[in-house]
C-alpha cells in the first residue's frame, strides 16, 4: 500500500524540464554558425585580408633597402583589404629604435598597399 501523505506531495511537486533540448538547440545554432562563416571563407565570400606575415616581410626589406638597418616588424592580424583603410604596425630596428610603420590600402582589387615611418 501507498501512504496517501507521499502521494499527494509528488503530486504536488513541480516537475523538473530537461534542459537537454535547450543545450542541443544551443550547440546546433553554434555549429551552424561556424560552418556557415568557414564556407563563406572558403568561398571568398567574406572580407580580403592581408596576410600579416608577408606585409612584415615586404615591409621589412624595403625598409632595409630605404634606411639601411634592419627591422622587426609586427602587424596586427586582420589587415582588411579596403580602399583607404591604414593599419598601424609596430617595428624596432637592428638598433633597438621603436618604429611605427603605417600601411595604407591603395587598391582594393589589387590588394595594394603603401607604407609610411610615423
Amino acid at each position: 500500500m501507498t501512504d496517501p501523505d507521499l502521494a499527494h506531495e509528488d503530486a504536488s511537486a513541480p516537475k523538473r524540464r530537461s534542459r537537454a533540448p535547450f543545450y542541443g538547440g544551443v550547440l546546433l545554432i553554434g555549429l551552424l554558425v561556424l560552418v556557415a562563416l568557414a564556407l563563406s571563407r572558403w568561398l571568398g565570400l567574406g572580407p580580403t585580408l592581408l596576410d600579416p606575415g608577408r606585409v612584415e616581410r615586404d615591409v621589412a626589406e624595403q625598409f632595409e633597402e630605404r634606411y639601411g638597418v634592419g627591422i622587426d616588424i609586427d602587424c596586427p592580424y586582420g589587415l582588411e583589404v579596403v580602399e583607404g583603410e591604414s593599419y598601424e604596425c609596430d617595428a624596432e630596428t637592428d638598433d633597438r629604435e621603436d618604429v611605427e610603420i603605417v600601411i595604407t590600402i591603395t587598391d582594393e582589387d589589387d590588394a595594394a598597399y603603401t607604407w609610411a615611418v610615423d
